[in-house]
């Protein structure tokens, strides 16, 4: 039972900061599986609680986007009431829910389509850990674009669209959710800030889709009432961490310092596949 309290908190505080710093949370996973006494303690679990473990902590983090971007949740919320009532779709807040909504549909349906197809095809740890390098060096040239100051209501379908195929590529295991949508939205002309907002705004819809879908998978299957309080523990860690990990990649967003994170998963990725190789 210790064994399990050991692994939900290592992954609890994993998943909070990799979920939204852009390093990859499913490439640190795979770096775990290679420490023997991870693999052999996620190895005991049955795959239905893999499932209930990887949904709650996802939950968990959904939680601190809400929390962190409450009040620009809040004001988008409002304003499309507002505008509903008063027949106007052409305010900035009515744009932006618009923008959020096709920016995540990409993303979206691929993942209900292709979901099992991706995991069998990238399952492989070397390919995870190839796809880290890729995530790195895509983030050292994002640092390098030309800066400019669109605002979220300004993006436009097209942009937004374009920007949920980069949140789309992000369900390879090992490239970076947050690191493909911020890099996409600076791509489109989006503010640093901007980008930052967006990317985040854009994933609740998905990330809360793809819980509901999977939990529901996890819960039928039946689940031991003994890993309820562990479990709770991990995603409260993941929801804390997650908080800290949003508000260093907004203050780090305000410098552009994304090379700072493409060096660390180039350098990860190089450590996965050497430890790889030596096994």
């Amino acid at each position: 039972m210790a064994d399990l309290y050991i692994v939900l908190i290592v992954l609890g505080v994993v998943q909070g900061l990799a979920e939204f710093l852009p390093v990859s949370s499913s490439g640190h996973l795979a770096i775990l599986e290679q420490i023997a006494y991870f693999k052999n303690v996620l190895g005991s679990f049955e795959k239905n609680i893999n499932l209930f473990i990887n949904v709650a902590l996802h939950m968990a983090t959904l939680a601190a986007v809400m929390i962190y971007l409450r009040k620009e949740i809040i004001r988008i919320v409002t304003g499309v009431f507002s505008g509903l009532l008063k027949r106007d779709f052409k305010t900035p807040e009515m744009k932006a829910a618009g923008y959020i909504i096709i920016a995540s549909l990409p993303a979206g349906l691929i993942g209900i389509i292709f979901h099992d197809l991706i995991e069998q095809t990238f399952s492989s740890d070397i390919v995870v850990f190839i796809l880290l390098i890729i995530n790195g060096i895509i983030l050292i040239f994002a640092n390098k674009m030309t800066l400019k100051d669109r605002k979220l209501y300004e993006t436009g379908a097209l942009r937004s669209l374009f920007i949920g195929f980069f949140q789309a590529v992000a369900i390879l295991p090992g490239i970076s959710r947050s690191g493909m949508t911020i890099t996409g939205g600076l791509a489109n002309g989006l503010k640093p800030e901007e980008a930052f907002r967006f990317s985040f705004l854009m994933a609740i819809p998905v990330i809360l889709g793809a819980g509901i879908l999977e939990g529901v998978k996890a819960v039928r299957s039946g689940l031991p009432g003994e890993i309820a309080f562990p479990v709770l523990i991990s995603m409260t860690l993941a929801f804390a961490f997650g908080l800290l990990a949003l508000w260093i990649l907004d203050r780090m967003m305000q410098r552009i310092r994304l090379y700072i994170f493409g060096i660390y998963t180039v350098l990860l990725g190089t450590m996965g596949t050497v430890m790889y190789l030596m096994k």
